[in-house]
Formats: structure tokens, C-alpha cells, sequence
């Protein structure tokens, strides 16, 4: 395929993936509103690159390395939305990328490689995930990459006769390659970098081929782990060095988050979700093919970067990984094995979750429902076909998620900021007491700005202000009391808002009645929460 028509590809997955990530109401999440979008904020108000910081205290709990490169993108971009979440979506690229190239490494096709982008663009943990400012893209990105060169540097396919020694030398490049990208993803999530990466190491292991070389060249992995660990050991140490406090408690708030073994089944459910609509024909492909060399190598990779997370307290999606072993699956599977049942099957939550969307975009008169009934047409119609070519599955499933998250979502108007809220803060001192809300406030103002659940003097500046839910009024009046503060309220306004995971949005504490009394009322008003602002008082 000619580079030109490659480079058309990759564009418009930049758009699929793309598609109204600009977009205040969009889909988001607390580590994203609370953390990605702020601490480059900060970094770039307080000019500090080496270690990020938030609220005038070290951020040490992940490192810094996505920091780095989002706040890299507002100073050619400038702060918006945008600018951090092209970031995501630029690391995706580079995951289907990768995807393509194993796809032609292990089939020697390069349209398996490119069904195998395509299956992965379709899959709902992608479509969500390249959405937001958060880790689990870029992490899986990069230690997919570092595999990637490693096989290149390793031999020219995982099954492939062992290369001539003069190969290993003149491939260094390659060695050096996967050390930067595996360097990198360590810098973006410590340890759990190393399972995409690692895992597919384990798999090679178990063919003959593959393992009596990598033991040949011990020593060239171990050049490769000390590259690969320099820079990342080198800021831990300077970390401890000169917030070795801080660091500890990070740690251990980690530790205890993380749960370590408490064994669960969660990350059975967690990949199957992820990756629907695809993943029923993945998982066929596992079973019926097993005895093929391709799939079982394909099996043991997935089944080894699933492993660790049976043993931690974990989400979703932290397995954003483990789809591109899954994507490659059912992109080998997908022409002529596949059962209709399979798609059938994966179909259905997808579209389901689609149909809720524009049920209840209708029913509380948003708009912006009409944009999904023809991609959802066109989905069911293609999945539910006794047969029918990969296209029109790539094309329907990829559709599906992007006008849903992309245009359909930001209609439901969650997290919408008034324009008057927008102008107080862009030039007084504001405060995000608990919540935070509004939660996007940081990166519209292009500020920071300080959150917290405990208020100091260090917040009540001159005609400072303070912005709440309303559910958090008592604690802040009664903070304020303890400081021998005050603070009148200037306006109020209500909202759909996020509440930690993207998709919910009803206020605190919402009931099934309130639910039924906003469907009976046609509007989303009984579910919104109440957001106050006030103004301290001299």
C-alpha cells in the first residue's frame, strides 16, 4: 500500500478518535478534570517541568511523563481541551500503529494488519479511552511500541528461522528504540508499564525458535533493561532525594488503592467489555484455532497481560493493553471463521447503550439524538447479517462509538459551565471546594486553580471566590466558621455533572424516583446537581 493512502488512514482515525474531544460537556472522568488537565496547568503557572505538582504539593502517586507532553502541547497549542486530549489521541495512533505492523509480522499480510487498526478503532475501551487526558492509552501505547522493536530487533517474525548473527548488529537501532519507548512508558506509569510489553516477551517464550534466541543474546537484554531503566530510576531517585516524605506517602496511599492480592474475576469482564463489539469472535478464535501457531502465540500474550490485574484491585481500564492481542485475534478470525453468532452477541450491549443515549437525548428534548439513529441503523443491519465483508463491520462499529461519544454524549450538556461563571474566574482567586465543580472550570480558564476539602487563609483572599455543589454548603460554612471567615453566596446554577466515572452524571444521591420523575417531567432537571458560588467576604 502506497504511504499516501497509509497517511489518509491514520487521518481519518484521527478524526474517528477524534471527533469532539473539544467539546466542555464530552465525555471526561475525575482523574482527568481533577488531575490530567490541572497539574500541567499548574506546572506551566509555577514553571516547573522535572517534577509536577497540584494544590502546591508534588504529584509523585504516577510519573510525570504524560505531564510532560501535555503541557509540551499548551505551549505550542495553548490550554484547551484540545491541546490535552490530541495528546491521547496521538499515543492511539501510535497503538494502531502497532497493531498493523504485528498484524503483518505474524500473518505476512498487510491488510490483516490494517483490519486488525481497524477492529481495534471499533472496539468501545479505545473510543472512550483516546477521548480523555488519562494514562492507560499512552502506557499501552508506548510498551506495545517497545515490543514492536524488540521483535524487529529480535528477528524478522516471531516464528520465522533464527536471523545470521551480523542481523543482531546492524538491527542495535531497534534495541535502542524499545529501551526509549519502554523508558518512556515507565515514566508514565511505573511498574505496570512493563505487563504489555512483558507479556508478550512470555509468549515468545513458550516457541523454540524465539526462546533459544532470546537466551543467546541474555546479554543485549540486559543492555536493553539498563536503557530501559536509567532515566525513569535516575527521577525516582532525585524524587526521594528531595521529597522522600511525600514519595512514602504516595506510595503507600497506592499500595492500599491497588489492593495487592485481592484476587478477583473482574478483568474477565473488564476485556470483555472493552472490547465489544468484537469480542465474542476473539474469543471463538482462541478456541476453535488453538492448534494454530499464530493464535496460541496471540492467546498466551493476552493471557499474560490480563494475569497481574487478578491480583489487584483494578478498572477497566487498565486493560486498554490487552486489546491489541484481542484486536489481532478477531482480525485473523474475522473473514472466514467467525459464526454469525459471535457478532450477533457483541452487538447487542453496544447497541443497546447507543439506543438508551438517544431515548435519552429525546426524552429530556437535549438534541443531537437524530445523529445517532442512522449510525445505529446501520450497525444493527451490518452485525446481525448472516454474512457480510470486514468492512462494513469496521465501519459500523468505529461509527457507532465515535458520533456517540463524539457528538450524541455532548448533547446530554453534563458539566456545561455558564458563561458568567467563566468570567469571574478568569482573573480572581477561585477556589473548587470538594466536588470539584464545576469540574472542567481549570482548563476553560486556562488556570489551575486550587481544589481541596480542607479550606486554609490561604483561600480567602480579597473578593475570593468559592465554588461548591450544594451538597457541600454545610462543611464549607462550617470550615469558614472555624476560620473566623465568611463568604456571601453570588449565584447559583444547575447542572448535569460528573460524578468520578464518565457515564455518570445524575447529582449525588439521586433515586429510581428521581429518575422516573425527570422521564415524567421531559426534563433532566430532577437529576442535576446544584452548584453555588460564593464570594468571601472581607
Amino acid at each position: 500500500m502506497r504511504p499516501l493512502k497509509l497517511l489518509l488512514l491514520m487521518l481519518l482515525a484521527a478524526l474517528i478518535l477524534g471527533l469532539g474531544i473539544a467539546a466542555p460537556t464530552g465525555l471526561t472522568g475525575k482523574d482527568e478534570y481533577l488531575l490530567g488537565l490541572r497539574i500541567p496547568l499548574d506546572m506551566m503557572q509555577e514553571h516547573r517541568w522535572w517534577v509536577p505538582f497540584i494544590d502546591g504539593a508534588p504529584r509523585l502517586k504516577k510519573p510525570p511523563f504524560i505531564y510532560w507532553t501535555a503541557r509540551a502541547s499548551f505551549e505550542v497549542f495553548g490550554p484547551s481541551l484540545a491541546a490535552a486530549r490530541g495528546v491521547t489521541i496521538a499515543f492511539s495512533l501510535l497503538l494502531l500503529g502497532c497493531v498493523t505492523w504485528l498484524g503483518k509480522r505474524f500473518t505476512g499480510s498487510l491488510q490483516t494488519g490494517l483490519i486488525a487498526a481497524g477492529i481495534l478503532i471499533g472496539m468501545g475501551g479505545i473510543e472512550s479511552e483516546s477521548r480523555r487526558l488519562m494514562l492507560d492509552v499512552p502506557v499501552a501505547a508506548l510498551s506495545a511500541a517497545a515490543f514492536c522493536c524488540y521483535l524487529r530487533w529480535l528477528q524478522p517474525s516471531p516464528l520465522s528461522p533464527l536471523p545470521e548473527e551480523k542481523h543482531h548488529f546492524l538491527a542495535w537501532p531497534w534495541l535502542i528504540a524499545s529501551a526509549l519507548c519502554l523508558s518512556a512508558a515507565l515514566l508514565t506509569k511505573g511498574p505496570i508499564a512493563v505487563v504489555v510489553f512483558g507479556a508478550g516477551l512470555l509468549a515468545l517464550l513458550f516457541f523454540r525458535e524465539p526462546r533459544e534466541l532470546m537466551f543467546g543474546r541474555w546479554w543485549w537484554h540486559g543492555l536493553l533493561a539498563v536503557m530501559a531503566l536509567a532515566l525513569p530510576l535516575y527521577w525516582f531517585l532525585y524524587v526521594r532525594q528531595h521529597y522522600g516524605v511525600e514519595l512514602a506517602a504516595a506510595t503507600q496511599d497506592e499500595l492500599e488503592a491497588r489492593q495487592l492480592l485481592s484476587i478477583s474475576a473482574d478483568p474477565l469482564i473488564g476485556i470483555i467489555t472493552l472490547s465489544l463489539p468484537w469480542s465474542f469472535i476473539a474469543v471463538h478464535a482462541l478456541w476453535s484455532r488453538r492448534h494454530e501457531a499464530d493464535i496460541r502465540l496471540l492467546g498466551l500474550w493476552l493471557l499474560f497481560t490480563l494475569l497481574p490485574f487478578f491480583l489487584i484491585r483494578t478498572f477497566e481500564r487498565y486493560l486498554i493493553g490487552s486489546l491489541a492481542p484481542l484486536a489481532l485475534l478477531a482480525a485473523i478470525h474475522l473473514d472466514t471463521h467467525a459464526p454469525p453468532w459471535t457478532r450477533r452477541l457483541g452487538s447487542l450491549l453496544p447497541g443497546l447503550l447507543a439506543l438508551a443515549l438517544v431515548v435519552l437525548l429525546w426524552r429530556f428534548e437535549r438534541g443531537g439524538w437524530w445523529w445517532l439513529v442512522i449510525p445505529l441503523a446501520y450497525f444493527f443491519w451490518a452485525w446481525w447479517r448472516p454474512a457480510l465483508g470486514a468492512k462494513h463491520l469496521i465501519a459500523s462499529a468505529a461509527l457507532l462509538w465515535s458520533i456517540g461519544w463524539g457528538l450524541a454524549f455532548p448533547a446530554l450538556e453534563v458539566n456545561a459551565v455558564p458563561q458568567q461563571v467563566l468570567d469571574l474566574s478568569h482573573e480572581r482567586q477561585v477556589t473548587l471546594f470538594a466536588g470539584p465543580q464545576p469540574a472542567l472550570l481549570p482548563i476553560l480558564s486556562r488556570r489551575p486553580l486550587h481544589q481541596t476539602n480542607r479550606l486554609t487563609r490561604a483561600d480567602l483572599g480579597r473578593d475570593a471566590l468559592i465554588m461548591l455543589r450544594a451538597e457541600d454548603t454545610v462543611s464549607m460554612k462550617a470550615q469558614l466558621q472555624e476560620l473566623g471567615a465568611n463568604a456571601r453566596p453570588l449565584f447559583e446554577y444547575r447542572a448535569l455533572t460528573s460524578a468520578g466515572s464518565g457515564i455518570r452524571f445524575a447529582r449525588e444521591g439521586a433515586t429510581r424516583d428521581d429518575w422516573q420523575l425527570a422521564w415524567d417531567a421531559r426534563s433532566a432537571a430532577p437529576l442535576m446537581s446544584t452548584i453555588r458560588v460564593y464570594q468571601v467576604e472581607p
